[in-house]
């Protein structure tokens, strides 16, 4: 189906929807209890969590805060079937929302979900269980 012809009439949207940014924020959380599962047994693991955290932290509070000062005055957003449902817009052109969305989480989840793999297999390693 072309692409053009579908999204005639579907909502474009220019902003994240908030779910969308709340799910991203919790993969990251979630890689960050990984890395100090995976990091728990080092003998410098207290830094290397003090890195990790304060890195993680400025990475998500700093677009955070331009998005809030980006969003005064602007109208409320839609609910989140209506924006997965619509497209969303991109310096090359509109995608899907759902394509959107795929592709802005699929990183951190597979990063998050990797370093709870291995920090699984860490704890193991260490209990001699492997």
């Amino acid at each position: 189906m072309d692409r053009e012809a579908s999204g005639a009439n579907r909502r474009r949207s220019l902003r994240l929807h908030p779910a969308v940014v709340r799910l991203g924020v919790g993969i990251v959380v979630w890689g960050v209890l990984a890395i100090w599962t995976l990091f728990s047994r080092s003998h410098h693991g207290v830094l290397l969590f003090g890195v990790v955290t304060f890195l993680v932290g400025i990475f998500v509070a700093l677009p955070s805060l331009l998005v809030h000062i980006g969003r005064r005055g602007s109208e409320p957003a839609p609910r989140l079937r209506d924006w997965l449902d619509g497209d969303f817009d991109t310096a090359s052109g509109p995608i899907d929302a759902r394509e959107a969305a795929l592709l802005i989480l699929i990183v951190p989840l597979s990063i998050a979900a990797g370093l709870t793999t291995f920090g699984i297999l860490a704890a193991l390693a260490a209990r001699g269980g492997l």
